[in-house]
Order: C-alpha cells, then structure tokens, then sequence
C-alpha cells in the first residue's frame, strides 16, 4: 500500500509539473505576469512567495494550473483555483491577452509540448537500458493463424498490409484492433520476401480496466530478439516510441467518440495509482516507462477542443489568427469555457465512478 501510494504521488505530481512548468517557462520568456504557480487544484494547503509569483501546493491533486493575468476565461477557471493571489488590477502590457498571438500560441501549447519532450526522454532511456524487441518470429503458437500460414522461428515481419514494421510492438498494435480481420503479412525468410495472408483468432476475454469482455486480434506469434542501441539510436527510438503511443491514445479517443469503445475504459486517478504500484514494483525501469506513457496521455488528452482545456484556448487562438487578429468576443468565450467547464468536471466525476466501480468488483 504505501509503495502504491508514493508511486501514485511521483507519477501523477512529476507529470502535472513537467505540464505546467511548460506553461511557467513560457510565459516567463514572453514576459507574461504569472501570479501563481500550483499543483493541484482548490484551497492552498502549503506555499511560498517568490517575487511576483506564488508557489503552492493545492488540495485537490487532479491537476495544476498556471495562473497567467489578464486570460479572458479566469473568471470561469477561479472555481478550480481557489481564492486569486492577487487583488484585480488595471489592464498591463504584460497581461496574457495583451500578447501577439505567436506568444500565445507558444505559452498554452508549451505543457503539452513538454510532456511529450518527457516522454520522448524516458522512451529513449528506457530503449537504451532495455533495447528493442525485432519483429524475429522466436515461437509461433500451436493451432494459431500464424502456424496456419506457415510462419517459423526466425522470420522476420517486413511490413503488415505494406506498412513497414521496425519494432516487434508494431505487430500488436496494428493487429489487436482488429480482430477476425484479414492481413497481408510481408515476411522476410533468408534472401527470400514473401506475402503471406493471415485472419486474425478473435480473442474474448473480461478486462478489469473496461469492466466488460472486451475482443482483440491474435496471430500467435512471440518476439525475444532484442538489439542494443546506442545513444543516437535511443533517441530515435524515443521519438518513435511516443509518435506510436500518440496514435494509440488519439485513435482511443477516436474510438470512444465513434462508439467502438466503451467509456467504461477511461480510467482516473485511482486506476493510475493501481497501476503505478504495480510498475514500481517492477523495477525503476518499467515505471519509468509507464511514467512516459501517461504523459502522452495527458499531452493528447489536454490537446482536446474543450474550453479550459489547451485545446481550447488553440481553438479559440486559431479562430482568431483566420479572422485576421478578430479575437472571440469575451462573452463568448465565457460561455463556451463554462460548458467546457461542465464537460471536464464530468470526465472527472466519470472517471471516479468508474474507478469506483472497479475497486467493488462492479
């Protein structure tokens, strides 16, 4: 329990720092007024004052903010903040609004951006310590698709409906989706390159995360080449590994809007304190690992067009830069901040309940 709840308070409050310090270094190099600097949301618990600036730690540990001066929607966003560090003040050529759009663009995209040069970091790290797994078939399971089609111990995958497969995690990724579907499978055996058809085995099985028998594709094939890499090559590895983890996320999203996944799947933060556990018991490196993952989460999920959200606020900075500099009236923005309001306190209530759900077996 208490590894649980320490890898639970590292993972969750090294992300949301590396988020917001994004936004804190970039509004300090377009000389943005920034009044506070919090993790977590609600009543203060602990801070200090630091120049113009104050640093707390809030009450509510699902998040942070960076509270810039002279945001239109500050009004809608205090209800999360708690009381303003700050009396208002007149209009100041520092304030956020006041700003050319370049220099906003770049602050609310800043977070984000962060959390992904995190994750690139830690992938890279990780593919140092760890290597790469090569799309080397090692076993082929009996009675499987793959043995169906012939595939043997040493094979190499190419490519799986003629997109190139670098890295054996590929294999999973594009195939798991689909299940009973049909793939063309490019296999290199010695000097020889063929194409082999395959249909994915639907497999069923309860998932505790969805709470429901989920389905997903298996071939049956297992991978333990691993290759070693060097500095430049773990840093391309890096890249790669969060662009792969950046699709997966937003094709999850994808599927949550479109219906084929249930919102049973979102998890909170109790999910995620389950998982840290588990992770750092395995070890600093898996940890580590799972630490990049959820920041490419946080990154995508922040990158939504939910008022309040960084998507958001692009949404409304991209508005702007086609209406030729016309900025979104302040009323509207208003209105559209608090349903953005609504929609991600409700996310939040959902995610509870269904870690809730989750915790009593329902």
């Amino acid at each position: 329990m208490l590894t649980t709840i320490l890898a639970t308070a590292l993972v969750l409050g090294v992300l949301i720092l590396v988020h917001e310090l994004g936004h804190f270094w970039a509004a300090k190099l377009v000389d943005i007024e920034v009044s506070r600097f919090s993790i977590g949301f609600g009543p203060k618990l602990v801070g200090f004052q630091r120049g113009e600036t104050e640093y707390v730690i809030s009450a509510l540990p699902l998040g942070g903010y960076v509270k810039m001066e002279g945001m239109a929607d500050e009004e809608v966003t205090s209800t999360l903040e708690g009381d303003s560090p700050h009396e208002k003040r007149a209009p100041s050529p520092r304030d956020f609004d006041a700003k050319p759009l370049w220099a906003r663009f770049f602050v609310i995209s800043a977070g984000v951006l962060m959390n992904l040069l995190f994750a690139v970091v830690a992938f890279g790290f990780f593919a140092h310590e760890r290597g790469i797994n090569l799309p080397v078939v090692s076993t082929v399971a009996e009675e499987m698709p793959a043995e169906a089609a012939g595939l043997l111990p040493g094979d190499e995958l190419v490519a799986i409906d003629g997109k190139e497969i670098k890295v054996a995690a590929e294999v999973g990724q594009t195939i798991a989706p689909r299940p009973g579907e049909e793939f063309t499978l490019t296999v290199r055996r010695g000097t020889e390159v063929f194409d082999v058809p395959v249909v994915a085995e639907t497999i069923r099985e309860y998932d505790k995360i969805a709470r429901d028998t989920i389905e997903y594709g298996l071939i049956g094939l297992g991978f333990g080449e691993v290759q070693p890499l060097g500095i430049g090559q773990s840093i391309v590895a890096g890249f790669q590994t969060t662009g792969q983890w950046i699709s997966e996320v937003a094709s999850f999203f994808g599927r949550l809007v479109t219906g084929r996944s249930s919102p049973k799947e979102l998890g909170g933060p109790i999910v995620i304190g389950q998982l840290s556990g588990e992770f750092a018991r395995a070890g600093f490196w898996p940890l580590l690992n799972f630490m990049a993952i959820i920041s490419v989460n946080l990154a995508v999920l922040n990158l939504l067009p939910i008022p309040v959200l960084d998507g958001g606020h692009l949404v409304f900075l991209t508005i702007e830069a086609l209406r030729g500099g016309k900025p979104v009236s302040m009323e509207q923005r208003l209105r559209f901040s608090q349903i953005g309001m609504l929609l991600v306190l409700g996310l939040m209530v959902w995610a509870f309940a269904n870690d809730i759900m989750r915790l009593v077996g329902a």
